[in-house]
């Protein structure tokens, strides 16, 4: 089956749009994701998901009308992530604390839901998610969202830039580092709930974390390291769906297994050409 044949089936030009769109929308925050060590926050929020299907269908069977389960995910997403990003800055406990008694707190309120109304069924969906269920309304949706994004990042680029590489001194330079932190959070929610659909819980993270960790092995300086993790977000998505077709595998694994193998061949190039420099705080190393 080649390209343009794939390409004739609706459901899979939806796949392949929606993983265009999300890919690189997922790599450039994730930039800012990898550099401020906050990889495993979007991790939590990804699986709180389950907690966030589960009270939209506790809602739906308690009040008769019909909610969009994605809806409720998307509130009680920017729920907890402006929750986490409160008690990073108004306690004492070490932010991986905080994300993990807030990651399995959620996550085991949401199993007990679905336990509850025996709804067992929903879990294969949101740990694994399925990209060929998307339809033009999730487009548009995903479409919105990096655009939103891209928007945010363009426009907040300095003071992020600045507040992630050196909070101290963003602050003597009048950055309001607590709202930006809050924004940045919530842009991560929103990005995780709209991609929940592309890869589920258990495989979004890798959508974020492994483009930007790819390019940093090839990267020598900002500019480039944002532009290349574009490029693998935008490839890694792409052949992982094409390969699924053509192989007939699992689309969520080996489109991971896709941004794995540019992880790789990142750290081949990088060797090969004598450049193991890392951006680590914006400076050579």
């Amino acid at each position: 089956m080649n390209l343009s044949e794939i390409w004739s089936y609706e459901f899979i030009r939806y796949a392949l749009i929606s993983a265009c769109i999300l890919g690189p929308t997922c790599a450039l925050l994730g930039v800012y994701v990898t550099l401020r060590g906050m990889a495993f926050f979007s991790d939590s929020l990804a699986h709180s998901a389950v907690t966030g299907v589960a009270l939209g269908f506790l809602l739906e069977e308690k009040t008769g009308l019909a909610i969009d389960p994605m809806l409720i995910v998307l509130v009680f997403s920017v729920c907890l992530a402006s929750l986490m990003a409160w008690l990073f800055h108004r306690t004492t406990l070490r932010p991986d604390t905080v994300i993990a008694f807030s990651f399995t707190g959620s996550v085991a309120f949401g199993v007990i839901i679905i336990a509850w109304l025996q709804k067992y069924r929903l879990l294969d969906g949101i740990l694994f998610g399925s990209i060929y269920a998307n339809g033009p309304e999730d487009i548009v949706r995903q479409a919105i969202l990096a655009l939103v994004v891209c928007g945010f990042l363009f426009l907040q680029m300095r003071p992020l830039t600045l507040s992630t590489l050196n909070p101290e001194l963003a602050q003597t330079r009048g950055i309001r580092t607590g709202w930006l932190n809050y924004a940045f959070a919530i842009l991560i929610a929103a990005t995780v709930v709209v991609s929940l659909r592309m890869l589920g819980v258990l495989l979004l993270s890798a959508l974020i974390v492994i483009p930007p960790a790819a390019a940093k092995l090839v990267s020598n300086s900002f500019a480039a390291l944002m532009l290349v993790s574009a490029v693998i977000g935008l490839a890694a998505p792409f052949c992982g769906v094409v390969a699924s077709c053509q192989l007939d595998l699992p689309t969520g694994p080996t489109i991971v297994l896709a941004n794995v193998s540019l992880l790789i061949l990142c750290y081949a190039v990088s060797l090969f050409m004598g450049n193991r420099t890392l951006l680590r705080g914006g400076r050579k190393e």
